[in-house]
């Protein structure tokens, strides 16, 4: 069971990569005008900035205020961007036809024929264009990790540590343990109802027969908690021993079955129990703290220069 405060500190790291990953995508070719921010040999004027800013406000789905909020933050995440490509053009760091062409299998495996082609092409998206933004991605993440390197190895006095001052993250309510079978009609529901009750294995049956993606894990849906299904189910599940079932209940997704397999009552979960969650927090801090380093130094090795009044005057 991953706990708010865990996501939060993957969230938070998500948006520092996906900021200089996806303002990456743009090619680095000079545009005719007044540079408006210079990071070491390379000119960025006001057109190619309001590209990058734009781009990232509608993958973001931002709205106009909030990106007028954190407008410096996001110049600053594209100023990063230019930094890392100034340090791998130095560095002649590449990305081989054999990588890129790896990576267009990976992300198209799943397409068959020209379905991925046809899905960019209902978007309005050129395949070149993607292919070339793909290559700008591929770049900045092999610049960044050669550079930083591989972090140093959680320790378990550190996992014990957070553990222990990061104690009221880890209370949890009282949970039960979830399986459940979905089905279309009342019909069907009864009918497996009734084989469930000759004795069949409800795993099975729901592997073979439930719509829901959990089938595939034989209906286990997992620890649940109040306020993650409707109130009237939610006061039915959490009514159920463990090892019984509920009747037929009815929601928008159709007819439900469910088994209570285990119960949990409201405390702290053990650090045993959330180990590798505190251990992939620690983790992706340290490779926070060392890209934040490492950032610091490319600003000394190579200037920049931001016109003054760029962060009010981007739209103009």
């Amino acid at each position: 069971m991953i706990y708010f405060s865990l996501k939060r500190s993957f969230q938070a790291v998500s948006v520092i990569v996906f900021i200089f990953l996806f303002s990456a995508c743009h090619p680095l070719k000079q545009s005719e005008g007044k540079a408006v921010i210079i990071v070491g040999s390379r000119d960025i004027t006001k057109t190619e900035l309001k590209k990058d800013i734009e781009d990232i406000k509608d993958e973001m789905g931002i709205s106009d205020s909030e990106l007028e909020q954190g407008i410096e933050s996001v110049i600053n995440k594209i100023v990063e961007k230019y930094l890392i490509m100034e340090y791998g053009k130095e560095q002649k760091i590449e990305i081989s036809d054999e990588e890129l062409s790896s990576s267009i299998k990976d992300i198209t495996k799943d397409y068959p024929n020209e379905a991925f082609k046809d899905m960019l092409l209902r978007d309005s998206i050129d395949y070149e264009a993607w292919e070339k933004n793909l290559l700008q991605k591929l770049l900045i993440e092999k610049i960044t990790q050669k550079a930083i390197g591989k972090t140093d190895p959680v320790m378990i006095d550190e996992i014990q540590a957070y553990y222990n001052s990061h104690k009221e993250s880890f209370r949890h309510p009282r949970m039960v343990r979830l399986r459940q079978i979905v089905v279309q009609s009342r019909d069907e529901a009864e009918k497996i109802l009734a084989r469930l009750a000759a004795g069949e294995d409800m795993g099975q049956i729901a592997q073979k027969s439930s719509i829901t993606p959990d089938a595939k894990n034989n209906g286990v849906v997992g620890w649940i908690s109040k306020g993650q299904f409707d109130e009237d189910i939610e006061d039915i599940i959490f009514s159920l021993p463990a090892g019984k079932r509920s009747d037929i209940m009815k929601s928008s997704y159709g007819y439900h079955i469910f088994e209570v397999m285990e119960e949990r009552d409201e405390g702290y979960s053990s650090l045993p129990d959330v180990m590798k969650e505190i251990e992939a927090t620690l983790t992706l801090q340290k490779k926070e703290l060392s890209y934040k380093k490492w950032i610091s130094e490319l600003k000394n090795r190579y200037p920049v220069k931001i016109e003054e009044d760029i962060y009010k005057s981007w739209r103009k």
